[in-house]
Protein backbone atom coordinates (compact mmCIF):
# COMPACT_ATOMS: atom_id res chain seq x y z
CA UNK A 1 0.00 0.00 0.00
CA UNK A 2 1.35 3.31 -1.10
CA UNK A 3 1.65 6.08 1.91
CA UNK A 4 0.74 9.37 0.82
CA UNK A 5 -1.41 10.13 3.82
CA UNK A 6 -1.80 10.07 7.60
CA UNK A 7 -3.90 11.15 10.15
CA UNK A 8 -2.86 12.29 14.06
CA UNK A 9 -4.48 11.27 17.05
CA UNK A 10 -3.13 12.19 20.26
CA UNK A 11 -3.33 12.86 23.97
CA UNK A 12 -4.07 16.34 24.64
CA UNK A 13 -2.73 16.05 28.25
CA UNK A 14 1.10 14.91 27.46
CA UNK A 15 3.11 17.93 28.43
CA UNK A 16 5.60 16.98 24.85
CA UNK A 17 2.31 16.90 22.57
CA UNK A 18 2.74 19.62 20.83
CA UNK A 19 6.75 18.96 19.76
CA UNK A 20 5.56 15.60 18.87
CA UNK A 21 2.82 16.58 16.29
CA UNK A 22 5.19 18.76 14.55
CA UNK A 23 7.92 16.77 15.01
CA UNK A 24 6.24 14.20 13.24
CA UNK A 25 4.75 16.55 10.66
CA UNK A 26 8.04 17.83 9.56
CA UNK A 27 9.30 14.32 9.04
CA UNK A 28 6.15 13.48 6.84
CA UNK A 29 7.08 16.45 5.18
CA UNK A 30 10.21 15.49 4.61
CA UNK A 31 8.80 11.55 3.31
CA UNK A 32 6.14 13.42 0.74
CA UNK A 33 3.69 12.77 2.83
CA UNK A 34 0.87 14.71 4.29
CA UNK A 35 0.24 14.53 7.67
CA UNK A 36 -3.34 15.64 8.67
CA UNK A 37 -4.84 16.62 11.85
CA UNK A 38 -8.26 16.50 13.89
CA UNK A 39 -9.27 19.74 15.25
CA UNK A 40 -8.70 19.09 18.66
CA UNK A 41 -4.34 18.02 17.82
CA UNK A 42 -4.97 21.37 15.25
CA UNK A 43 -6.01 23.38 18.18
CA UNK A 44 -2.62 22.03 19.99
CA UNK A 45 -0.50 23.58 18.08
CA UNK A 46 -2.13 26.57 17.48
CA UNK A 47 -4.04 26.00 13.87
CA UNK A 48 -7.64 26.61 15.53
CA UNK A 49 -9.17 26.90 12.00
CA UNK A 50 -7.78 23.25 11.16
CA UNK A 51 -8.12 19.89 11.51
CA UNK A 52 -11.38 17.61 10.83
CA UNK A 53 -13.40 15.50 12.91
CA UNK A 54 -11.89 12.04 14.08
CA UNK A 55 -15.04 10.44 12.11
CA UNK A 56 -13.65 11.95 8.60
CA UNK A 57 -10.66 12.11 9.70
CA UNK A 58 -9.89 7.88 9.29
CA UNK A 59 -11.73 7.82 5.62
CA UNK A 60 -9.22 10.86 4.56
CA UNK A 61 -6.13 8.84 5.34
CA UNK A 62 -3.87 6.01 4.11
CA UNK A 63 -2.88 5.18 7.99
CA UNK A 64 -3.69 6.41 11.65
CA UNK A 65 -1.33 7.59 13.90
CA UNK A 66 -1.96 7.24 17.56
CA UNK A 67 -0.11 9.52 19.82
CA UNK A 68 0.13 8.81 23.71
CA UNK A 69 -1.16 5.32 25.06
CA UNK A 70 -2.89 2.52 24.45
CA UNK A 71 -6.26 4.75 25.43
CA UNK A 72 -5.45 6.67 22.75
CA UNK A 73 -4.79 4.10 20.72
CA UNK A 74 -8.34 2.41 22.03
CA UNK A 75 -10.15 6.18 21.10
CA UNK A 76 -8.64 6.35 17.70
CA UNK A 77 -9.40 2.29 16.95
CA UNK A 78 -13.40 3.60 18.30
CA UNK A 79 -12.90 6.61 15.54
CA UNK A 80 -12.03 4.28 12.44
CA UNK A 81 -15.11 1.76 13.42
CA UNK A 82 -15.48 0.08 10.37
CA UNK A 83 -13.33 1.77 7.78
CA UNK A 84 -10.41 -0.47 8.20
CA UNK A 85 -8.00 2.29 8.06
CA UNK A 86 -4.34 0.48 9.49
CA UNK A 87 -3.27 2.37 13.15
CA UNK A 88 0.18 2.40 14.33
CA UNK A 89 0.55 3.36 18.15
CA UNK A 90 3.34 5.43 19.34
CA UNK A 91 4.06 5.40 22.61
CA UNK A 92 4.55 8.82 24.81
CA UNK A 93 4.16 7.24 27.75
CA UNK A 94 5.82 4.25 30.47
CA UNK A 95 3.49 1.49 29.73
CA UNK A 96 1.52 0.76 26.83
CA UNK A 97 1.03 -2.85 24.92
CA UNK A 98 -0.28 -1.83 22.07
CA UNK A 99 1.44 1.38 21.66
CA UNK A 100 4.93 -0.30 21.31
CA UNK A 101 6.84 1.60 19.17
CA UNK A 102 8.55 4.31 22.01
CA UNK A 103 8.33 7.97 20.80
CA UNK A 104 12.58 8.07 20.18
CA UNK A 105 12.11 5.45 17.11
CA UNK A 106 9.06 7.33 15.48
CA UNK A 107 11.35 8.89 12.52
CA UNK A 108 12.93 5.08 11.88
CA UNK A 109 9.16 3.72 12.10
CA UNK A 110 7.76 6.68 9.71
CA UNK A 111 10.14 5.61 7.20
CA UNK A 112 9.67 1.82 7.49
CA UNK A 113 5.50 3.06 6.79
CA UNK A 114 6.75 5.26 3.72
CA UNK A 115 8.84 2.38 2.41
CA UNK A 116 6.33 -0.75 3.17
CA UNK A 117 8.60 -2.27 5.46
CA UNK A 118 6.14 -3.29 7.93
CA UNK A 119 2.95 -6.29 8.33
CA UNK A 120 -0.58 -5.63 9.06
CA UNK A 121 -2.01 -7.35 12.25
CA UNK A 122 -5.34 -8.40 12.16
CA UNK A 123 -7.50 -7.71 15.77
CA UNK A 124 -10.83 -8.97 16.38
CA UNK A 125 -12.67 -6.47 18.62
CA UNK A 126 -15.71 -7.86 21.04
CA UNK A 127 -19.30 -6.90 20.47
CA UNK A 128 -22.05 -6.57 22.96
CA UNK A 129 -25.68 -6.00 23.33
CA UNK A 130 -27.67 -5.33 26.33
CA UNK A 131 -31.64 -5.82 26.74
CA UNK A 132 -34.45 -5.41 29.13
CA UNK A 133 -37.61 -6.73 28.62
CA UNK A 134 -36.71 -7.90 25.12
CA UNK A 135 -35.73 -4.40 24.22
CA UNK A 136 -32.03 -3.27 22.68
CA UNK A 137 -30.48 -0.75 25.37
CA UNK A 138 -27.50 -0.55 23.69
CA UNK A 139 -24.68 -2.08 21.64
CA UNK A 140 -20.89 -1.78 21.81
CA UNK A 141 -18.20 -3.23 20.34
CA UNK A 142 -13.92 -3.27 22.03
CA UNK A 143 -10.69 -3.70 20.70
CA UNK A 144 -9.92 -4.86 24.68
CA UNK A 145 -12.74 -5.33 26.59
CA UNK A 146 -16.35 -4.84 28.14
CA UNK A 147 -16.57 -4.77 31.28
CA UNK A 148 -19.65 -5.20 34.16
CA UNK A 149 -18.96 -2.89 37.25
CA UNK A 150 -20.66 -2.03 40.26
CA UNK A 151 -22.73 1.32 40.14
CA UNK A 152 -21.97 3.89 42.47
CA UNK A 153 -22.25 1.93 45.67
CA UNK A 154 -20.14 -0.65 46.53
CA UNK A 155 -22.83 -3.73 46.56
CA UNK A 156 -21.39 -7.09 44.77
CA UNK A 157 -23.53 -8.35 41.79
CA UNK A 158 -25.13 -11.57 41.59
CA UNK A 159 -24.53 -12.59 37.95
CA UNK A 160 -25.17 -15.54 36.02
CA UNK A 161 -23.15 -16.50 33.09
CA UNK A 162 -24.37 -19.21 30.14
CA UNK A 163 -22.43 -20.57 27.57
CA UNK A 164 -24.33 -21.69 24.38
CA UNK A 165 -27.58 -22.02 26.48
CA UNK A 166 -26.01 -23.69 29.64
CA UNK A 167 -25.62 -22.23 32.61
CA UNK A 168 -22.51 -22.17 34.97
CA UNK A 169 -24.38 -21.15 37.74
CA UNK A 170 -24.96 -18.26 39.79
CA UNK A 171 -22.28 -15.89 41.33
CA UNK A 172 -21.59 -13.01 43.88
CA UNK A 173 -18.60 -10.09 42.67
CA UNK A 174 -17.81 -7.19 41.76
CA UNK A 175 -18.11 -7.56 38.04
CA UNK A 176 -17.02 -9.72 34.75
CA UNK A 177 -14.48 -8.86 32.01
CA UNK A 178 -15.59 -10.09 28.60
CA UNK A 179 -11.96 -9.79 26.76
CA UNK A 180 -10.42 -10.26 23.87
CA UNK A 181 -6.94 -11.11 23.37
CA UNK A 182 -5.55 -8.15 22.28
CA UNK A 183 -6.98 -6.74 26.07
CA UNK A 184 -5.64 -10.05 27.69
CA UNK A 185 -2.82 -7.40 29.41
CA UNK A 186 -5.63 -4.45 30.65
CA UNK A 187 -8.07 -4.76 32.92
CA UNK A 188 -8.04 -8.62 32.57
CA UNK A 189 -4.59 -8.85 33.61
CA UNK A 190 -5.35 -6.92 36.71
CA UNK A 191 -8.28 -8.92 37.36
CA UNK A 192 -5.99 -12.26 38.03
CA UNK A 193 -7.04 -12.98 34.24
CA UNK A 194 -4.55 -14.88 31.86
CA UNK A 195 -2.37 -13.67 29.30
CA UNK A 196 -2.83 -14.37 25.28
CA UNK A 197 -0.64 -14.17 22.88
CA UNK A 198 -2.88 -11.60 20.70
CA UNK A 199 -3.10 -14.22 17.40
CA UNK A 200 -5.37 -16.48 19.47
CA UNK A 201 -8.73 -16.28 18.75
CA UNK A 202 -10.76 -16.69 21.74
CA UNK A 203 -12.64 -14.26 24.17
CA UNK A 204 -12.08 -14.51 28.24
CA UNK A 205 -14.01 -14.38 30.70
CA UNK A 206 -12.76 -12.95 33.87
CA UNK A 207 -14.86 -12.51 36.87
CA UNK A 208 -13.99 -9.44 39.08
CA UNK A 209 -13.67 -10.15 43.05
CA UNK A 210 -15.82 -13.26 43.05
CA UNK A 211 -17.25 -14.03 46.17
CA UNK A 212 -16.76 -17.74 45.57
CA UNK A 213 -13.45 -20.06 44.75
CA UNK A 214 -15.96 -21.87 42.14
CA UNK A 215 -15.79 -19.29 39.51
CA UNK A 216 -12.52 -18.86 37.69
CA UNK A 217 -11.18 -17.04 34.72
CA UNK A 218 -12.27 -19.15 31.50
CA UNK A 219 -11.00 -18.61 27.45
CA UNK A 220 -14.31 -19.70 25.02
CA UNK A 221 -13.70 -20.22 21.58
CA UNK A 222 -15.08 -17.85 18.61
CA UNK A 223 -18.37 -18.95 18.03
CA UNK A 224 -19.79 -19.45 21.86
CA UNK A 225 -23.16 -17.82 22.57
CA UNK A 226 -22.24 -15.80 25.75
CA UNK A 227 -24.52 -14.25 27.94
CA UNK A 228 -24.54 -12.38 31.07
CA UNK A 229 -27.85 -12.28 33.63
CA UNK A 230 -28.08 -9.31 35.81
CA UNK A 231 -30.21 -11.17 38.91
CA UNK A 232 -29.54 -8.50 42.09
CA UNK A 233 -27.67 -4.96 40.60
CA UNK A 234 -28.56 -3.21 43.86
CA UNK A 235 -28.55 0.49 42.93
CA UNK A 236 -26.94 -0.06 39.16
CA UNK A 237 -24.09 -1.49 37.83
CA UNK A 238 -22.59 0.10 35.01
CA UNK A 239 -21.49 -1.52 31.26
CA UNK A 240 -18.44 0.10 29.61
CA UNK A 241 -16.52 -0.49 26.11
CA UNK A 242 -12.71 0.10 26.29
CA UNK A 243 -13.41 2.85 28.93
CA UNK A 244 -14.81 5.05 26.25
CA UNK A 245 -18.86 4.50 26.59
CA UNK A 246 -20.82 3.05 29.03
CA UNK A 247 -24.39 2.24 29.69
CA UNK A 248 -25.97 2.06 33.13
CA UNK A 249 -27.85 -1.20 33.45
CA UNK A 250 -30.09 -2.39 36.37
CA UNK A 251 -31.71 -5.61 38.17
CA UNK A 252 -33.05 -8.21 35.36
CA UNK A 253 -31.02 -6.88 32.17
CA UNK A 254 -28.88 -9.63 30.22
CA UNK A 255 -25.92 -9.15 28.35
CA UNK A 256 -24.70 -10.41 24.83
CA UNK A 257 -21.39 -11.11 23.41
CA UNK A 258 -19.95 -12.43 20.59
CA UNK A 259 -16.92 -11.17 18.10
CA UNK A 260 -17.77 -8.29 16.19
CA UNK A 261 -17.95 -8.58 12.28
CA UNK A 262 -15.44 -6.02 11.69
CA UNK A 263 -12.36 -5.85 13.44
CA UNK A 264 -8.72 -3.29 13.74
CA UNK A 265 -5.72 -3.82 11.76
CA UNK A 266 -2.31 -2.88 13.43
CA UNK A 267 0.93 -1.97 11.76
CA UNK A 268 3.45 -4.07 13.34
CA UNK A 269 7.35 -3.42 12.14
CA UNK A 270 9.68 -6.73 11.70
CA UNK A 271 11.40 -6.08 14.84
CA UNK A 272 7.83 -5.95 16.73
CA UNK A 273 7.61 -9.59 18.83
CA UNK A 274 4.87 -10.64 21.22
CA UNK A 275 6.87 -12.10 23.56
CA UNK A 276 9.23 -9.58 23.59
CA UNK A 277 7.11 -6.75 24.25
CA UNK A 278 5.71 -9.05 27.43
CA UNK A 279 9.42 -9.95 28.49
CA UNK A 280 9.68 -5.46 28.28
CA UNK A 281 6.45 -4.56 29.74
CA UNK A 282 6.57 -7.10 32.79
CA UNK A 283 9.85 -7.15 33.69
CA UNK A 284 9.59 -10.67 32.70
CA UNK A 285 13.43 -12.63 33.47
CA UNK A 286 14.56 -9.75 35.42
CA UNK A 287 17.69 -10.05 37.47
CA UNK A 288 17.72 -12.70 40.70
CA UNK A 289 19.40 -12.44 43.72
CA UNK A 290 20.15 -15.36 45.78
CA UNK A 291 20.03 -14.98 49.72
CA UNK A 292 22.81 -16.69 52.07
CA UNK A 293 25.11 -17.44 48.97
CA UNK A 294 22.81 -20.04 48.48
Amino acid sequence: MSIRTIGLFGNADKHDIAASVQFIRDHCARLGVEAKLTRRMARIIGETAGGMPSSELVRQVDVVVALGGDGTMLQAARAIDQTLTPLLGINLGSLGYLTDVPFTEVGAALDRLVAGDYHLEERDRIASTAWRDQRQLAAFAALNDIVLNMGPLPRALVMEIKLDGESLGQFLGDGLILSTSTGSTAYNLSAGGPICHAGVRGMLITPICPHSLGIRPLIVPYGTRIELLLHDAGEGAQLTADGQESRRLASGDVVKFAVADCGVRLIKFPHSNFYRVMRHKLNWGGPTRRENGS
